[in-house]
């Protein structure tokens, strides 16, 4: 019978864990850079959503307030004023929490809204606050809720009575993702 050597790492063992440690590192590298990108993605939609429903908001009150021209009810649209823009909506968004008092709106969760009564005005809470910013000539220090209120139109300067509404951001931040 023939001693066999003491079998040891030889250079073909050593490059195979090489290998497979570099193929770890990329995977590793190549599965967070698409995690990032996934959360990017996931607020840019968030983002999307909120404009498409404060749009929405819009053309439903436009659609009230020509409702209301077409039967003669102009005086009625001034009354809107400082009311609640998701009632224009055909179904209420998703989170909507209905109205709240000025401390519920602070308790707000990311992706809520909620209709603050005391100061008229749509909030809602980004799940990711941290990228709202102050405008820079409002100064505000804290920027954690997004807000909008039904406003009156300016009057008509020759005197002949209401022009109409419009919805109108109520906040001093602006929700910038990626730079824009």
């Amino acid at each position: 019978m023939i001693p066999h050597e003491p079998r040891s790492l030889g250079y073909y063992a050593a490059s195979h864990w090489m290998q497979g440690a570099m193929v770890l590192v990329v995977l590793g590298s190549l599965a967070m850079g698409l995690l990032w990108a996934l959360g990017d993605m996931k607020e840019r939609a968030e983002k999307q959503v909120v404009d498409l429903t404060i749009r929405n908001m819009r053309t439903g009150m436009q659609l009230a307030m020509g409702e209301a021209l077409m039967h003669q009810r102009e005086r009625e649209i001034a009354t809107w004023s400082g009311g609640n823009p998701v009632n224009w909506l055909g179904a209420l968004p998703s989170g909507y929490r209905g109205e709240c008092s000025a401390e519920e709106s602070r308790g707000l969760s990311g992706g809520e809204w909620c209709f603050e009564r005391a100061s008229r005005e749509l909030v809602y809470r980004p799940s990711r606050a941290d990228h709202l910013r102050a405008l820079l000539e409002a100064g505000a220090s804290q920027c954690d809720r997004l807000r909008w209120r039904v406003a009156r139109v300016s009057e008509n300067v020759s005197g002949s009575g209401f022009v109409g509404l419009r919805i109108e951001p109520a906040s001093a931040c602006q929700w910038i993702v990626d730079g824009r």
